[in-house]
């Protein structure tokens, strides 16, 4: 996922929604700012099973901090509480925290510092714990969690200058502890790509190695070569998949999702281009050869992939042409390793941008992306089943300003949903707005 951040004034008018289609009969709230006292940036949210929302993001005043609130389903944004630990500041105004709930209520954050990875546990009871240093010195993790709360997080050690590198993981089964750091893979140059995982608690890291030519002007990357480990739950050990696509010249940016039942598919980007998708069985096992997702033959950047429980998967992406671009989402099964045509969510829009997709264990969905028409707004589009059409895309944002981007996008499976998104009030402050979707 790409976040885009901007700066300039922001005038605070009248909220205008688009006309709903027969497909979407919900309703979004107005935009509530969430950040207050200092500029807001990088949000993240999540909903339950219940409609309660929580946002989390991070609050710049002398000091960086993360902050957090939370909206009953049928209340107001409460007060803001503090996160990240003490009185010392975060060591780094590039945090990117992420926020997982499960469908009872217990939520995970995820953040990056100097120090290393930190995250922090709010129970159903609503007061956050203590925050605690997950992984010492390291960086860019990738976080994920199912509505039971069982949770992963992997990252890489080293880089393209480095002689060696690694993919590590810790995980955790719901209400249970983090275990300790564990080895994925290891070699001369290999990166983690993303990481998906299943209600059973499967989980499944992709990964790649590749081939490295640095020098004082930077490096130069090539021959990437997939591969996807896997971890069952109790098996303790990472089951390897060996070589699943290359060598090839460009990353293939895999991406994984898993049903209920720990079967798997994984999304790849071809050397010709096109997307592809392999699957694997209950229990791991053998990848399928690879079947065409799509191809966009222009320039596209994936915005998720995401499996409900019975194993339908979407995969939202935006499609980027020569004067146009677009969000459009592919529909398939897991089963059949077989997809739908595209369908173009954003309407009429044509020239779209920073697109965020969520989808609900039950396969109601919520995507969000940037209009940057003459007069930029965010626009979100709900489906409230798998096999279910999408609606017509509703402006969620305050009209008027020409700086303002979507930060985050949850959805539960009543179809509840949320939006953040940021930009500069009246006053030039940075701020974070919430909007809320009630089916």
């Amino acid at each position: 996922m790409i976040r885009i951040n901007t700066k300039a004034s922001l005038v605070c008018i009248a909220v205008t929604f688009l006309a709903p289609a027969s497909a979407q009969t919900g309703a979004w709230t107005p935009p509530v700012a969430l950040s207050t006292g200092g500029q807001g940036w990088e949000a993240a949210a999540a909903i339950d099973g219940n409609g309660n929302s929580l946002a989390i993001w991070d609050e710049r005043t002398s000091e960086d901090h993360i902050w957090s609130r939370a909206k009953p389903s049928a209340g107001n944004w409460g007060r803001v509480t503090q996160v990240s630990p003490g009185r010392l500041g975060l060591q780094t105004t590039l945090v990117f925290p992420a926020v997982r709930i499960s469908a009872a209520g217990f939520a995970t954050a995820v953040w990056t510092d100097a120090n290393g990875v930190w995250t922090a546990d709010r129970p159903p009871t609503g007061t956050w714990n203590p925050a605690q240093l997950l992984v010492p010195g390291a960086s860019g993790p990738v976080f994920v969690m199912n509505s039971r709360g069982d949770a992963a997080v992997a990252w890489t050690v080293g880089g393209p200058a480095d002689p060696h590198s690694t993919v590590m993981a810790v995980v955790r089964p719901a209400g249970e502890s983090w275990t300790s750091q564990q080895t994925i893979a290891s070699g001369v140059h290999i990166k983690a790509d993303h990481a998906g995982i299943g209600e059973s608690g499967a989980v499944i890291v992709t990964w790649e190695s590749y081939h490295a030519v640095c020098t004082v002007e930077g490096c130069a990357l090539s021959n990437f070569r997939l591969f996807a480990s896997r971890q069952d739950v109790g098996a303790g050990a990472w089951v390897h998949s060996g070589v699943l696509l290359g060598p090839d010249a460009d990353s293939h940016g895999a991406r994984v999702a898993l049903d209920s039942h720990g079967r798997a598919m994984l999304v790849a980007l071809s050397s010709s281009g096109a997307y592809t998708s392999a699957t694997q069985g209950i229990s791991g096992g053998a990848w399928s050869p690879f079947n065409t997702v799509v191809d966009p033959q222009a320039l596209s950047i994936v915005s998720d992939l995401a499996s409900d429980n019975a194993g339908n998967v979407t995969m939202v992406y935006e499609s980027i042409g020569f004067s146009t671009s677009q969000a459009l989402a592919v529909s398939g099964s897991i089963s059949g390793n077989a997809w739908s045509p595209p369908v173009v969510l954003s309407g009429s829009d044509t020239s779209v941008g920073s697109v965020y997709f969520a989808l609900a264990p039950n396969g109601a969905a919520l995507a969000v992306w940037l209009s940057s028409s003459a007069t930029p707004e965010v626009h979100a589009v709900v489906r409230a089943t798998a096999t279910g059409i999408w609606g017509t895309p509703v402006t969620v944002s305050v009209t008027g300003s020409t700086e303002i981007g979507p930060e985050a996008a949850a959805v539960n499976a009543s179809g509840d949903a949320i939006v953040i998104y940021s930009g500069y009030n009246a006053a030039a402050v940075h701020t974070e707005y919430a909007s809320n979707y009630t089916p």
